[in-house]
């Protein structure tokens, strides 16, 4: 809670994120009704104060054959698609840049699209409290890094 109280909305994620991490070393069996509809554990739920009603993403892992729900509740969500090299420290210098100008990162999943060469990065991320417009994020981001920008409002 000190963290929360400290640090506020980033407090939450970090907090969210740790109650996550320590869920994912937990394992609960389920079914899907015909719906294809499947209950998160009680347990689970609680773990990260999800409730009847909370909205959350559902992404889709294809290579891990994979679904991971992500809790959220901002009204205007974006998902940033960010090309990059692959060197080492690029995609901590971008996240750098989205930290000191108000972006607000729900999720993000990144991965090589060819070793060395380079990287994708895809941000789930709340814009309200962003310092600056979409036409000077994407030009920070290039400057430090970022190969191509794209925005889509979810």
């Amino acid at each position: 809670m000190a963290l929360q109280k400290k640090h506020g909305v980033c407090g939450r994620a970090i907090l969210n994120y740790f109650a996550v991490f320590k869920l994912s070393m937990k394992v609960e069996k389920t079914t899907l009704d015909s719906k294809g509809r499947a209950v998160i554990p009680k347990a689970f739920r609680e773990a990260i104060s999800l409730r009847e009603g909370d909205p959350v993403f559902v992404s889709l892992d294809e290579k891990n054959k994979s679904i991971i729900l992500s809790q959220y509740s901002e009204s205007s969500v974006y998902q940033l698609t960010i090309g990059m090299g692959d060197a080492p420290g690029t995609l901590a210098k971008l996240a750098v840049v989205l930290f000191e100008n108000g972006v607000d990162l729900i999720a993000t999943e990144s991965h090589s699209t060819l070793r060395t060469k380079g990287a994708v990065w895809r941000v789930l991320c709340s814009m309200k409290d962003t310092k600056t417009d979409f036409g000077k994020l994407k030009k920070l981001l290039i400057k430090h890094g970022a190969d191509s920008v794209r925005v889509d409002k979810i």
